[in-house]
C-alpha cells in the first residue's frame, strides 16, 4: 500500500493542467527520492506563494507592490487592451518586446461542453473595465487558435458588441495571419507573434 503522503501528492499533482494520475504518481515518487534540500526549497517556495496576488485591474499575478508593474507603467499605451488566456501568454507577449498596451488575463478559456466555464473566467470584469475606461479604443483578442479559443473570442465579441455599437469608438480585433490552427500563444516565437500582432484585424 502506498504511503499516505504519496497518495496526497498524487491527487494534488493530478489537478494540474495536462497531468494525469500516472504522471502525477511519478512526480510524487520522484520527490520521495529527491535530495532533502530540494524538498525543503520546494516547501519554502510554496510558502512564498501566499505573497502572490492578482492585480485588481488586469488580473496578472504579481508580488511585492500594491499594483502590478505593467498597470503602474505610465509609458504604456492605455488605448489598447490585449485579452489573454493566462499569465504565460502575457509573459510571451512581454518577452517579444513588440506590444506596449495593457492586458486582461481571462484565467482560462470557455468550453463548448461546460456551461459553467464562463462563471470561472473574468468576463464580467473585462466588460466592466472597458465600459468604465473611456481611454480604451481597441480590444485585442490574443487567444489561442483552438476550438476553445475561437469560442471564447466569439463570446467576448458578443458581450462587447453593445459598447462597440453604442457610438463609442472602439475596435475589437484578433491576432492576424501567421498563427496555424491549434497554436497556443505562449509557444509562439517572436517573429510569428510580431506578424500576428501587426496583421490583426
Amino acid at each position: 500500500m502506498r504511503p499516505q503522503v504519496v497518495e496526497k501528492l498524487t491527487r494534488i499533482f493530478s489537478m494540474m493542467p495536462g497531468i494525469g494520475l500516472r504522471q502525477a504518481s511519478r512526480f510524487a515518487y520522484w520527490l520521495v527520492d529527491a535530495d532533502k534540500s530540494l524538498v525543503e526549497g520546494l516547501k519554502l517556495a510554496l510558502d512564498e506563494l501566499k505573497s502572490v496576488k492578482r492585480c485588481d485591474t488586469c488580473f496578472r499575478a504579481y508580488s511585492g507592490q500594491n499594483s502590478c508593474s505593467i498597470c503602474l507603467d505610465g509609458l504604456r499605451d492605455d488605448s489598447k487592451v490585449a485579452v489573454v488566456e493566462k499569465d504565460t501568454d502575457l509573459e510571451a507577449m512581454e518577452k517579444s518586446g513588440i506590444y506596449d498596451g495593457r492586458y486582461h488575463v481571462l484565467g482560462g478559456l470557455l468550453s463548448v461542453l461546460d456551461a459553467q466555464s464562463r462563471d470561472r473566467l473574468r468576463l464580467k470584469e473585462i466588460f466592466s473595465r472597458i465600459k468604465k475606461d473611456g481611454s480604451i479604443r481597441e480590444v485585442i483578442l490574443a487567444l489561442s487558435v483552438t476550438p476553445e479559443g475561437e469560442f471564447s473570442s466569439r463570446y467576448i465579441e458578443k458581450i462587447l458588441e453593445p459598447l462597440a455599437s453604442s457610438g463609442r469608438e472602439i475596435k475589437i480585433t484578433r491576432l492576424g495571419r501567421g498563427l496555424s490552427s491549434g497554436a497556443e500563444l505562449e509557444y509562439l516565437n517572436k517573429e510569428t507573434l510580431k506578424n500576428a500582432l501587426e496583421n490583426r484585424k
